[in-house]
C-alpha cells in the first residue's frame, strides 16, 4: 500500500492526547516525521516511545510566542523542511454567563485558541513560503459557527480561526501554500463537556459503546460518538498530495448536526404547530 506521507515532515500542536495524538499516529502510520508538541513533556516522552523513531516530542506551551517560534525553527533545521503543521493545540471552555468573564479569562482563552494559531501560520509561512509549498491545518470548531456548542469567547475565537484560515489562505496560496480548517463537532476525546479530565482506562475511545451509545440518537444525524480519528482521517488527507488543489476551506466534522433536523423530528414540531393554529381558530 502506497503511504500518503511519505517522509513528509509534519508538526502538531497539542499532541499528547486527543484529536491532535491521533493525527500523529494516523500521519506517522502514512510514513511521516511527526513533531508533537504540548506542555506535558513526561507524556510527549511516553508518546515518543510508542510512536517509534519517526515521532519526536519538543515541549511547547502556545502561550508563549517564543516557544512556538522554538518549535518550527528546530523542526526545520532538524528536517530541512516543514510539509505540514496542524495548530491544534486547545481547551474547552467551561465559561457560560458574560457577566462571569474576566479580563484575565478573555485573554487567555483567545491567546490559546487563536492567538496561537495566528503565530504557528505565521512562523511556518516564513518556511513554507521560501520553500513554495506546504499545508498549514488549523482545528476550529462546530462552536465557531452555530450558538450554543461552546461559551461565548470560546465561539468567538474559533470563529476567528475559521475566518483567518479563509483570509490567510488567500495571501499564501500565490506560494503554493495552502491553509485550511477543520471544524469537529461533538468528538469524544479525555476532555468532553465534563469539566475534568478522564483517564484513558474510564475512556475507552474505540469501545463499540461510544460509536452507538443512545446518547447520541438525537443529537445530530449520525447515531454515533465521534472519534479522534473522524478528524484525523481528515487531516492525513489535507497533509497529502491529494488535495494540493484545496485551500481557503473549513472542513465542518459533525456527524450532519448543523445541516439541521431530519425530516422527521421536523415534522413532528410542523404538526405541533398545525394544532396550535387549529385550536386557535376554533376559539
Amino acid at each position: 500500500m502506497v503511504k500518503r506521507l511519505l517522509n513528509k515532515v509534519v508538526i502538531i500542536t497539542g499532541a499528547t492526547s486527543g484529536i491532535g495524538l491521533e493525527i500523529a499516529r494516523s500521519s506517522i502510520s502514512q510514513g511521516a516525521n511527526v513533531v508533537i508538541s504540548g506542555r506535558r513533556e513526561n507524556e510527549g516522552k511516553k508518546i515518543v516511545n510508542q510512536l517509534g523513531e519517526r515521532c519526536q516530542f519538543i515541549q511547547c506551551d502556545v502561550l508563549h510566542e517564543d516557544q512556538i517560534c522554538t518549535l518550527v525553527e528546530q523542526t526545520f533545521n532538524h528536517y530541512g523542511k516543514i510539509d505540514a503543521i496542524f495548530n491544534n493545540a486547545g481547551a474547552p471552555d467551561f465559561v457560560r454567563n458574560i457577566e462571569d468573564i474576566s479580563y484575565d479569562k478573555i485573554r487567555q482563552s483567545l491567546d490559546l485558541l487563536l492567538t496561537s494559531v495566528i503565530i504557528g501560520t505565521r512562523e511556518a509561512a516564513r518556511i513554507m513560503g521560501k520553500q513554495k509549498y506546504g499545508s498549514i491545518v488549523n482545528t476550529a470548531s462546530i462552536a465557531g459557527h452555530w450558538g450554543g456548542c461552546g461559551g461565548s469567547v470560546y465561539s468567538a475565537a474559533k470563529a476567528g480561526v475559521i475566518h483567518f484560515s479563509k483570509v490567510t489562505s488567500l495571501e499564501l496560496a500565490k506560494c503554493n501554500v495552502r491553509v485550511n480548517s477543520i471544524s469537529p463537532g461533538a468528538i469524544i476525546t479525555e476532555i468532553f463537556g465534563v469539566g475534568q479530565k478522564l483517564s484513558a482506562e474510564k475512556l475507552p475511545l474505540s469501545d463499540e459503546h461510544l460509536k452507538s451509545s443512545d446518547a447520541f440518537v438525537d443529537f445530530q444525524p449520525i447515531p454515533r460518538a465521534g472519534l479522534p480519528e473522524d478528524i484525523a482521517s481528515l487531516a492525513i488527507y489535507l497533509a497529502s498530495d491529494e488535495s494540493t488543489f484545496v485551500t481557503g476551506q473549513d472542513f465542518v466534522i459533525d456527524g450532519g448536526l448543523l445541516a439541521g433536523r431530519p425530516l422527521d423530528l421536523a415534522s413532528q414540531s410542523f404538526k405541533k404547530i398545525n394544532s396550535s393554529l387549529k385550536s386557535i381558530k376554533s376559539l
